[in-house]
């Protein structure tokens, strides 16, 4: 194989380097007491609460600034904007403050994850947290927002809307009560923070604002039956329930689609796991050029249409999971194993690994690794760094969990331009043997450019393989 060299200089490989993944079956046993520890302990790292909307990412690379904020896309066309809008100024705002960050060689990372709540089959809650950190800053700033809406309307709310005559001082007063507040330095944005959960209310009290900064961000639950004479409901309708975006969708007024929801609608694939390919040989061929499609930040709505065209025209991708977001979409993350595709991970919650201490993360691998486990039967030990990013640290730490780092030798942007156009043109007219090609399943885009570049790729002779199996024939 040619270009091996190259690769070898991209993909930062480990001491123990890549093993063939078995195949697989939920009967698997655990390779090492590590991931059998990490399997009985799942609450190690916590999966969000994902009750609305369908998860979405801003992604931004730069010198001086990473990014990466998940969002959920709903129905609600104005809670979107509002979700955006906030990105935008937030985003905006956080590049001033890492300008110049990228001049010693690591970047400023500002990272925030959602909970998306559905409470009485109406009101939409959605809180974003998160985290700003630079080199030399004593702690990270703490990202928090949240938003609010209302189904039956469509239109956004606050808190007052739900509150009950003389409801806002009753509320204010218990907080003020169960926190020991100074009473002088209360303002009309002290109940700006909240959500609607299944449980309750939550109110939170962002970092500094109202305690001292040493209590970090503080987060205050209300259970419904103790809130009778402040909010307008008791409780859930159907506290049990998690209604998807289908069961809303006819309570919702008439409005024009967003950008990223003009992909056909066959995007989220029903069809059940397939047969590997018969165009797809067992052993890639060592003396036909290969390359090796690999994609981010799934699963999502948008990853079973890409197996799809994985399956009617062949190959194999690697896709490298983000582990919370494993368990709304097992059957995707098993459809991917059973199909014969890669599932490797890219962390816990796209954090920056090279800005967290070893234990932390040996959390973000380990938990991450369980979860494919867990879901697959195949043991994940290929990972790909959010942004890139590795140091010494992340090095030692992986080659002591028996884990390979692989990067990439071309970049699509297509996170930056989704635009399918580009991102077809950019691989076709750049593609050379031995490539690693980072894209991303989490954007609709990518999946309508890899309608044509899959079968394009095909018929010019490329074999399109996982990383695994490309090192494999060049190692």
């Amino acid at each position: 194989m040619k270009k091996y060299l190259s690769i070898l200089i991209i993909c930062i490989l480990c001491l123990f380097g890549c093993s063939e993944s078995p195949e697989p079956s939920k009967d698997t046993e655990p390779i090492d007491d590590l991931l059998e520890e990490y399997i009985k302990k799942p609450d190690i790292l916590t999966t969000p609460v994902r009750e609305y909307g369908e998860n979405t990412g801003y992604i931004l690379m730069e010198e001086d600034l990473a990014v990466r904020i998940a969002y959920p896309e709903g129905t609600l066309t104005v809670l979107n904007q509002a979700i955006e809008s906030w990105i935008a100024e937030t985003v905006d705002y956080y590049q001033k403050e890492a300008a110049g960050s990228g001049a010693n060689g690591e970047s400023a990372e500002l990272t925030a994850d959602y909970s998306s709540y559905l409470t009485a089959d109406r009101w939409v809650s959605v809180k974003v947290t998160g985290l700003f950190d630079k080199p030399y800053l004593a702690h990270p700033v703490d990202i928090i927002a949240t938003f609010h809406a209302d189904l039956q309307t469509g239109r956004l709310i606050t808190l007052d809307d739900l509150l009950l005559p003389g409801g806002r001082e009753k509320l204010q007063s218990i907080i003020i009560k169960d926190c020991n507040l100074e009473t002088e330095y209360i303002d009309e944005h002290l109940l700006d923070l909240w959500v609607l959960t299944s449980d309750g209310l939550e109110i939170i009290l962002a970092r500094g604002d109202y305690l001292p900064m040493s209590d970090g961000t503080v987060t205050l639950e209300y259970y419904y039956e103790t809130m009778k004479d402040i909010l307008i409901l008791d409780a859930p309708i159907n506290p049990e329930k998690h209604t998807t975006e289908s069961d809303m969708t006819s309570e919702e007024p008439a409005t024009p689609p967003s950008e990223e929801s003009t992909a056909p609608p066959s995007e989220e694939s029903t069809a059940p796991p397939t047969e590997e390919p018969t165009t797809s040989p067992a052993e890639p061929d060592p003396d036909k050029p290969m390359i090796a499609l690999t994609f981010d930040d799934g699963p999502s709505k948008h990853t079973g249409r890409l197996l799809d065209i994985f399956a009617a025209h062949g190959g194999k991708g690697t896709f490298f999971v983000v582990g919370n977001l494993i368990e709304n979409r097992s059957d995707t993350v098993e459809r991917i194993a059973l199909e014969g595709h890669q599932v490797a991970g890219h962390s816990w919650d796209h954090r920056q690994l090279t800005k967290l201490g070893s234990e932390e993360l040996t959390h973000q691998i380990m938990a991450t690794r369980a979860k494919i486990y867990e879901t697959t039967g195949v043991d994940a030990t290929v990972l790909r760094p959010p942004y890139g990013s590795v140091n010494e640290e992340v090095k030692n730490v992986c080659a002591q969990l028996g884990v390979t780092i692989v990067n990439w030798s071309m970049d699509t942007l297509d996170w930056k331009h989704k635009d399918a156009d580009k991102i077809y043109n950019t691989i076709i007219n750049e593609v050379k043997d031995g490539d690693i090609i980072l894209c991303h399943d989490l954007h609709g885009t990518t999946v309508d450019a890899m309608e044509r570049v899959i079968p394009a790729l095909i018929e010019q002779g490329y074999q399109l393989v996982t990383v695994s199996e490309l090192l494999k024939q060049g190692g």
